[in-house]
Order: C-alpha cells, then sequence, then structure tokens
C-alpha cells in the first residue's frame, strides 16, 4: 500500500500490549515504525507483526496519518522532535494527520504542531468497554479518518467537543471509581444486616443496572418524592442506629444522602 493511504507509528516499548496491536484495519495500513532507537522499533514491528522499523522521522512524511503512542510524561519531547526532524507539508492543504493515543490532554495544546498544517486529533478507548468504544476530539478531519478506519475493525469513534477531554475523564471517573465507595458501603451494610458476599453482590448488581437503565431513560425524573422521603427519614432515625455500631459507613452514608438531596 502506497504511504500517501497508510499509517506511520511514533511509539515507546510495549506498543504490542496496546490497542494498536488488535486494530486490524490499522495493522494492514501499517508502514514505518519510528521510537527511540532502530533496535526497538524492529522490536515493535515484531510485536505488531506488521509496519517496518524506521531509523529516521523522515519515513513518516508521506504517510497519511501518523499515530503517537507513549507515556505522557515522553510525548512533549517526541512531539518537538517530531516536527523538528520531519518536514511535514506547511500547507493548509496538508495531508498529514497527527493522532495522540491514550493521552490526558487536549488536542488544542499540543503545541509543536502549530504552524505545521498538520491535523491533531487524539484518541481514547473508554475503560471496560473491551476496546470497542473509543472517544476522538480534535480536527474533524482526523475524526472522520478515525470514524471510517474503525469501523472496519467494528468498533465505533463517539466524537467529543473539542477542549471536553477532561469533562470526558470526570464522566469515566464518576461512572466507575467514584462509586466505588457507595458501592462498598452498599456491600458492607447488607453483609452487616446478615447477607452473605454474593447475595449482596447480586442484590448491588440488580439495583445498579435498574438504577442507570431508569436515568438513562428518564434523566432527573428518575428521582421521585418517594426516594426523597425515604432518605430523609433515614437522616432522622436510621443514622444514629448505624452511627452507633459503624461510623465510617455513617458518615458516608449521611454524605451520599446529604449529596444526592442537594443535587436533585
Amino acid at each position: 500500500m502506497h504511504s500517501e493511504e497508510g499509517v506511520g507509528l511514533v511509539c515507546a516499548g510495549g506498543v504490542g500490549q496496546s490497542f494498536l496491536a488488535r486494530m486490524p484495519a490499522l495493522l494492514r495500513r501499517l508502514g514505518p515504525i519510528k521510537t527511540s532507537t532502530f533496535r526497538t522499533s524492529r522490536l515493535a514491528a515484531n510485536q505488531l507483526r506488521a509496519g517496518e522499523a524506521a531509523s529516521h522521522y523522515s519515513a513518516l512524511e508521506a504517510c497519511r496519518l501518523i499515530l503517537v503512542w507513549m507515556p505522557e510524561a515522553r510525548m512533549d519531547k517526541v512531539l518537538r522532535d517530531l516536527v523538528a526532524r520531519t518536514p511535514i507539508r506547511r500547507s493548509p492543504f496538508s495531508a498529514n494527520m497527527v493522532v495522540l493515543c491514550e493521552c490526558v490532554r487536549d488536542s488544542q495544546v499540543c503545541s509543536a504542531f502549530q504552524g505545521t498544517g498538520a491535523r491533531v486529533a487524539t484518541l481514547n478507548p473508554i475503560p471496560d468497554s473491551g476496546e470497542r468504544l473509543f472517544v476522538a476530539e480534535g480536527h474533524p478531519a482526523a475524526v472522520r479518518h478515525l470514524r471510517g478506519l474503525f469501523a472496519e475493525s467494528q468498533r465505533k469513534v463517539i466524537a467529543l467537543r473539542p477542549g471536553s477531554k477532561a469533562l470526558f475523564f470526570a464522566g469515566v471517573h464518576a461512572g466507575a471509581p467514584l462509586l466505588l465507595p457507595w458501592i462498598a458501603a452498599g456491600m458492607a451494610s447488607l453483609r452487616a444486616a446478615g447477607f452473605s458476599r454474593s447475595q449482596a453482590a447480586e442484590v448491588g448488581e440488580l439495583l445498579g443496572v435498574r438504577t442507570l437503565r431508569k436515568y438513562a431513560k428518564a434523566g432527573a425524573r428518575a428521582w421521585n418524592r418517594t426516594t426523597e422521603t425515604e432518605l430523609r427519614r433515614a437522616l432522622d432515625s436510621a443514622l444514629p442506629e448505624i452511627r452507633a455500631s459503624d461510623p465510617k459507613l455513617a458518615d458516608l452514608y449521611e454524605q451520599g444522602i446529604r449529596l444526592a438531596l442537594t443535587q436533585f
């Protein structure tokens, strides 16, 4: 395949463990691979079973799409090197698209590409989606290209609004790890009430899935007066009893109730 239609890759070691290694449409098009040394570039090509090692950034010049995958701490230096050592076309009609993979930053903060004509975007897998769902933000042409390319591998790419990466991660964290204290509190309460661990997990999952479905369908209307009344009653009557046996659980329970009453 001609490099104008192909994909170049700038990466660090361990790329064989990344989602890129499981994207057939990308691997079929993969051409030059550039790492810190030619030896590690060859190792990356062997891990991916695709592409070919490149000894210089100039090998990426003709690639329509350049993927960058590496730790965030190293990315700024690598991007500066990529721009300094690759004559990316300085034209508003540049064919180069540069996509930063699995990074926290928004594409707008990548000052290294200012004035190059490169169309920059970022790409992240949505956690726990089995690498079936991704989000991309940045230049519309680059996002459209990613959507088409990933569709060939039966993956979906959701476009984010410009500058909204922080909101995306807030949504991911609020919907998963930030729920863990409340999940743990629910499990602990059921266990203390006499449930086995498996029974508590079954009930917790049932209630969690049902609540999520109700909110997805009705939004804030999923909250109702009955729920509010029950929670206010818990503040007045049940909380002192819980505090007597488990103060930390009572504190978390009270925080959750007051937060919910404030929110809704």
